[in-house]
């Protein structure tokens, strides 16, 4: 029998960058008013996700709380997150990295639904 010591979720990828919204909630300790701004959804795991946007949020000097809005098939989430990461890989755009909190429950019935969507290919485990 073949072990593995895969610590880590499986991440999926878009087959297409999905449409979604990021709401900034905090820049450091400040709270700030939740505007929707939209956003293209890369990657994703029951951890974290990967985003573009041509949105320059400096990322890298301030901690920001954000939660993302995003529909995969069926279901509506609103997921609370960090960004733990930008980088600037194929100008214009900006890359985040976002660490995403969510419950047990949550994380169970998210992974069905990436499971249910790479059965149809419309997103591939990388």
């Amino acid at each position: 029998m073949m072990q593995t010591r895969r610590k880590e979720p499986f991440r999926y990828s878009m087959e297409e960058p999905l449409e979604c919204w990021i709401e900034i909630t905090s820049i450091g300790d400040i709270q700030v008013p939740g505007k929707l701004a939209s956003v293209e959804l890369m990657d994703i795991s029951k951890t974290g996700c990967k985003i573009r946007t041509e949105l320059d949020l400096h990322a890298n000097d301030h901690r920001i709380k954000a939660v993302i809005h995003f529909q995969l098939e069926e279901e509506m989430y609103k997921v609370p997150g960090e960004i733990r990461w930008q980088r600037q890989l194929e100008p214009p755009y900006e890359y985040y990295g976002i660490l995403l909190s969510m419950s047990e429950d949550d994380k169970e019935r998210f992974n069905v639904e990436l499971r249910t969507l790479a059965a149809l290919r419309r997103i591939k485990v990388m």
